[in-house]
């Protein structure tokens, strides 16, 4: 489900990620209402000054009707930070398995970080939920349930030697891949400027190359 927002971006509503999605009709726009109010208000606060009394005023609905379905503030950010971040990941498997527009992996490699970056550029209640969430996690590799689809997405590809993969573990390198994105994402959740950002974005770029390139061949 697409949701239009104030600033003219928009939110892809999907299945809950932090608990079962509600099987009638009314709750499930219900939830909806809750998210698109807190990403509304994220567009232009920090999460630090938001509070369910405001989220509820911006949904125009009860207090309680958030807690029915989020415990805390702290779990509807999350669920809204969890399902952006699932669109984004949606985008990045399209590119990644795009042989036709982008040939080689240096290309879809360029293509993937170019939909990351226009996505925080576009999306402005995303910078603070990364900002948030990125603060309190540890490696990919010591278990990130948000990041294990995409690892075992360049595992499989490279263990069937796609983007000619050789000499090396797929697991492995598509951890390190991973994290090294992580590691880079940390950083450009923290610039303001999106100019600044999409330094960090080319730096993410060539490490990411100089690192594959022990492994793969166009």
């Amino acid at each position: 489900m697409t949701v239009k927002l104030k600033h003219g971006v928009e939110l892809q509503i999907g299945p809950l990620r932090t608990r079962d999605t509600p099987s009638q009709a009314r709750a499930v726009e219900r939830v909806r209402v809750i998210l698109q109010a807190a990403a509304r208000l994220l567009c232009t606060s920090e999460p630090q000054d938001l509070n369910t009394t405001l989220i509820a005023e911006e949904a125009g609905i009860p207090v309680s009707s958030i807690y029915r379905y989020f415990p805390s503030l702290d779990d509807l950010l999350r669920e809204l930070y969890l399902q952006t971040s699932s669109e984004i990941r949606e985008k990045l498997f399209l590119a990644l398995n795009d042989s036709t527009r982008f040939p080689t992996w240096r290309s879809r490699l360029e293509a993937s970080l170019e939909i990351m970056r226009e996505y925080i550029a576009t999306h402005p209640y995303y910078r603070p939920l990364l900002v948030t969430f990125l603060a309190g996690r540890g490696a990919v590799t010591t278990g990130d349930d948000e990041h294990d689809e995409l690892v075992d997405f360049l595992a499989t590809r490279w263990a069937k030697q796609l983007d000619g993969f050789v000499g090396g573990d797929p697991y492995v390198v598509a951890s390190t891949v991973v994290q090294i994105a992580v590691s880079m994402e940390d950083l450009i959740a923290a610039q303001t400027d999106n100019a600044k950002a999409a330094a960090y974005f080319k730096e993410m770029n060539t490490a990411l190359s100089s690192y594959l390139t022990h492994y793969l061949n166009d």
